[in-house]
């Protein structure tokens, strides 16, 4: 047999070995489940027995062991469908790589893959991309290399890197290199069509990427990344690592990861478990927030297409975007600690019972020595003990004896033989007169529980009374805007309703009123396209989580807004701690031409470096009308359609008013093969999208055609970077579709770059 021949053989044995521990597993998951929900019935059905106290602690030590059993099958459970779903994955290709190397005068062999595998001998098959060893196929070269276990560094000769690309369990190609990644491989795998989802690129991990994912000791940690450079991947790949290389003590529920939308979510979705790590939700910054603040809701975004479009900064919001009044809520805190937050009288029924002048000396009689939020404890303690009193006094008030005469004689009413004593009587007059007044005053212990005798929503408005004209006028906000914009926000919390940019800042004071419990406790949070995240965000997650690693990935030549960048304030808000920074400068999405192209619309200091995979010139297509360029789109789609078939082709238009106006122009019969997307919660269908700039940020296609590209849409500084965005979206081909008068910026471009074709 030849080398590729045993090779098949190898894949087709490790094949065999999933498929039967796939096996075992199912039939441990169906037995487990059964035991499961036969000891949940169980529990359901469980007494505690009240007899003696020796019975109540017997029952209740049995109840809880019961309770343990199946807690302990439930993670089993888990455990399970985990490996399960990893197995399901490498069965099609259990792995992606080969290693061989000497260690001590012994030769070894490795395979590497996403998750680890062992025969019945416990010998190791297949060893996960993440273990130490493994680090030998992405950084070490052949002959002398090191790995680095725990506490070690372990020298090695390594004789062999071998690459596969394998698929339905056959190998479609082998090659033996001394790069980590051989680059006619590389270019195989790039050229491959994309889907609606990111692809698992373990294979394909270049040695910077590798250096992003591996790093186990940076607290935090900035990634930027030119377009179609693996940022995304590479800090995907991270978060799968660093649960590997930490799973002794962090689970997935300890990870934060935020994206910029859910259509982006949703193609992210299934990177992730093919790597092995599931539970790990990827959530927006905007639903994060709006759990903090379960009694407000976020007002209805801006419209974020026109910001993109338009790259105006909006200076009010730059203002509360960016760290000027979170250094300002410092100062504000501090001078309000000794007067107190503004408090709000606390009513029963329009009654006050316990008024704010009252509250204010309790909280003025507090230790001064100690910070507010530990002052309003003690205060809300205080308040705790003054409800004994209250309800007391309560309890003789009218309406209490008249509802305690009903319910008497309902007693008697529903038993007639009821034993009558006048001691009886009292004492349960007694016993209803307390449980009604505590009725009444649960809503009352709920609010101080929670709090709420600080008017935190006024005291927000007076914050913000507060900013210094000084420091708006430097931001370009008018003493008349601000004042106006006060008056708006006024409004909107009547409505119960809050901006996002004020909701940082409102959950930040809050935070600094009272003590704030957060459900999650992140021990490491991943921001992706951090040019849509702003300062004041990461302060917020910071102050929550001050001992939280941070990883932050973006590209600021797709940044939607004009406002700061984490980036221009990264030193403010990590004054003490060291970040480690990453660039990622070679793009690995488009073809060269697509790039060389695309690096037009840049200034040459941010022109993008690409692999050598070649394609054919984009194309510009000029014409006299728009309905000519229609036909020639529609015919053009029709003659590919079957050497495309498996292409995600992607129409991308300036507005989403314009992919409406588009979708509305194709024939009825192009309905059910054509998907709409004007909303970020869409997700991504069929083979042809319709789609505008603003939300194919992050996305790629194998093809795409820029629609519409005329004069009067495409002129602008800003419309450059929109022109940049909608071709680096684009792997394999792109088309610019311009009208009767094309866009000037088209009118300067290298005619050698692009197939140029007049209808």
């Amino acid at each position: 047999m030849n080398e590729k021949q045993i090779e098949q053989q190898h894949v087709t044995e490790t094949i065999s070995l999933i498929n039967i521990e796939q096996q075992l597993l199912s039939k441990q998951k169906n037995k487990a489940s059964q035991e499961m929900e036969q000891q949940s019935k169980e529990t359901s059905e469980y007494r505690i027995r009240t007899g003696t106290n020796e019975a109540f602690y017997e029952s209740v030590v049995e109840y809880r062991q019961h309770e343990q059993e199946l807690l302990i099958k439930y993670n089993s459970l888990a455990t399970q469908e985990k490996r399960l779903k990893t197995l399901a994955t490498m069965s099609d290709s259990p792995y992606f790589a080969r290693i061989d190397f000497k260690e001590e005068a012994e030769t070894e062999t490795l395979y590497l893959g996403i998750a680890s595998l062992r025969d019945k001998h416990e010998e190791t098959i297949i060893i996960d991309w993440r273990a130490p060893i493994a680090n030998l196929y992405y950084e070490g070269e052949l002959g002398e290399a090191y790995y680095e276990s725990v506490d070690e560094r372990l020298h090695v000769e390594l004789l062999l890197k071998r690459q596969f690309k394998i698929k339905n369990g056959k190998i479609l190609s082998m090659v033996d290199t001394s790069e980590a990644i051989n680059d006619d491989f590389l270019l195989e795998i790039l050229d491959e069509a994309s889907s609606s989802r990111m692809k698992n690129i373990v294979a394909t991990i270049q040695k910077a990427q590798n250096q992003i994912i591996r790093d186990s000791q940076s607290k935090i940690m900035l990634i930027e990344g030119i377009a179609g450079s693996g940022k995304t991947s590479a800090l995907l790949q991270r978060v799968a690592f660093i649960l590997y290389h930490n799973r002794k003590w962090l689970d997935s529920e300890q990870v934060l990861l935020f994206s910029p939308n859910h259509l982006f979510t949703d193609y992210i979705s299934t990177v992730l478990p093919s790597l092995g790590e599931t539970g790990i939700p990827t959530q927006t910054f905007r639903n994060y927030i709006e759990q903090l603040l379960p009694g407000l809701s976020l007002k209805e975004e801006v419209n974020r297409e026109e910001l993109f479009l338009s790259g105006d900064e909006n200076k009010l919001e730059r203002v509360k975007s960016g760290l000027d009044l979170v250094k300002q809520m410092n100062h504000y805190t501090k001078k309000i600690t000794e007067f107190g937050p503004l408090f709000r009288d606390l009513k029963l029924d329009g009654r006050v019972i316990l008024s704010k002048e009252k509250i204010r000396n309790w909280y003025q009689a507090t230790n001064v020595q100690l910070p507010m939020h530990q002052r309003v404890v003690l205060l809300q303690t205080k308040l705790y003990n003054k409800l004994g009193g209250l309800q007391n006094d309560e309890r003789r008030q009218p309406w209490v004896k008249e509802m305690v005469d009903s319910k008497i004689e309902e007693v008697y009413e529903n038993d007639p033989n009821l034993d009558y004593t006048e001691e009886k009587e009292k004492s349960l007059r007694k016993k209803i007169a307390k449980q009604l007044v505590e009725k009444k005053f649960k809503k009352i212990e709920r609010l101080i529980q929670r709090y709420r005798f600080i008017n935190t929503q006024k005291q927000y408005l007076h914050f913000l009374q507060t900013i210094p004209q000084t420091l708006l006028v430097n931001k370009g906000v008018s003493n008349n805007r601000w004042t106006n914009s006060l008056k708006e926000l006024r409004q909107h919390l009547i409505h119960k309703e809050i901006p996002q940019e004020d909701a940082v800042l409102f959950f930040l004071l809050m935070k600094k009123l009272h003590p704030v419990d957060v459900a999650q406790k992140a021990r490491y949070i991943f921001v992706d396209e951090m040019q849509d995240f702003s300062p004041a965000q990461v302060a917020l997650l910071h102050q929550l989580y001050p001992k939280a690693n941070l990883t932050f990935c973006g590209d600021l030549n797709q940044k939607v807004f004009g406002n700061e960048t984490i980036v221009a304030s990264i030193d403010q808000l990590f004054p003490q701690q060291p970040v480690t920074r990453f660039q990622l400068t070679t793009s690995y999405r488009s073809t060269k031409e697509i790039t060389d192209f695309a690096n037009q619309f840049l200034s040459q200091d941010e022109r993008v470096q690409t692999t050598t995979r070649d394609g054919k010139l984009p194309t510009l297509i000029n014409s006299q009308s728009t309905s000519a360029t229609l036909d020639w789109l529609l015919t053009y789609l029709e003659d590919t359609k079957d050497e495309a078939q498996y292409w995600r082709t992607a129409i991308i238009c300036k507005h989403a008013k314009d992919c409406q106006a588009l979708y509305e122009q194709l024939p009825e019969t192009m309905h059910r093969s054509t998907q709409l997307i004007v909303d970020e919660d869409d997700f991504m269908k069929r083979q042809l999208l319709i789609i505008p700039a603003y939300l194919a940020k992050g996305l790629e296609f194998d093809r795409v055609f820029a629609w519409d590209v005329k004069a009067d849409n495409f002129s602008t500084v800003q419309d450059k970077l929109v022109l940049y965005t909608i071709c680096t979206r684009a792997m394999h081909e792109l088309t610019i579709l311009s009208g009767v008068k094309p866009s000037l910026l088209l009118e300067n471009i290298d005619k050698d770059l692009v197939n140029i074709i007049q209808l």
